[in-house]
Formats: structure tokens, C-alpha cells, sequence
């Protein structure tokens, strides 16, 4: 073997190594919710999250998903989301809610732009 083929043997070795010990903020962000979804305590969130849009949300669909973003000082911060057919996000709801199950904060988005004045279907 010749010093050139030696050389690109090495860069290309060294560059896939670096590859595959890099983690993207993708991989972290996927590695978290994993890790919150696991959690004692998600299934529990995930019902009170479900019930609270349904109650204050007009046509709602049943399909929609329920994603843990946050748990902190116990408190969770959940986002609900449905969507069109091709995978676009339309309609989300973001809520905070306290290890005790109460929901402590409530806010609407369409097209991932806040909906300001948008009445309360309670």
C-alpha cells in the first residue's frame, strides 16, 4: 500500500469516527423525550393533558399526539399537536401541569404562531 492510499484510509476512518461520536441537537432532543415518555409518571400526564384539550378545544381529533417537552421542579410541560395529512403541524397546545395534576398554564397555536384572542370553550 502506498503513503496516498495510506493517508485517505486515515481520513476517511477519522472522519467516520468523528461522525459517530457526534450527537446533533436531533439525537438529544429524540434521547429526552424517550427518556420523559419513560417515566413513571407520563402515562398520568398524557390522560390529564388529553382530557384538558378535549374539554376546552372545539373538534378536536381523537388521533392527535401528546409530546412531553419538559419535566422540571415537577412540573411538566406537554405539547398536544394534530396536523394535515402530509405531516405539517397546524394546530398545537402547549400546557403546564403540576405534579399534583392540576394544569397551571394553557396556550393555542396555529401554524406555530400564538392565537392571542381565541375564546375559551369552558
Amino acid at each position: 500500500m502506498n503513503i496516498r492510499y495510506a493517508f485517505i484510509l486515515a481520513v476517511t476512518t477519522g472522519l467516520f469516527l468523528i461522525g459517530c461520536t457526534t450527537t446533533d441537537e436531533g439525537t438529544r432532543n429524540e434521547r429526552h423525550v424517550d427518556r420523559l415518555m419513560r417515566h413513571h409518571d407520563w402515562p398520568l400526564i398524557q390522560q390529564i393533558a388529553k382530557k384538558e384539550v378535549k374539554n376546552r378545544e372545539t373538534s378536536w381529533p381523537d388521533r392527535a399526539d401528546y409530546v412531553p417537552a419538559e419535566h422540571k421542579n415537577k412540573i411538566w410541560t406537554v405539547a398536544a399537536m394534530t396536523g394535515t395529512p402530509n405531516g405539517d403541524a397546524e394546530r398545537t397546545v402547549v400546557l403546564t401541569i403540576g405534579h399534583d395534576g392540576k394544569v397551571l398554564a394553557y396556550k393555542r397555536y396555529w401554524k406555530q404562531e400564538p392565537v392571542e384572542v381565541f375564546p375559551d370553550t369552558r
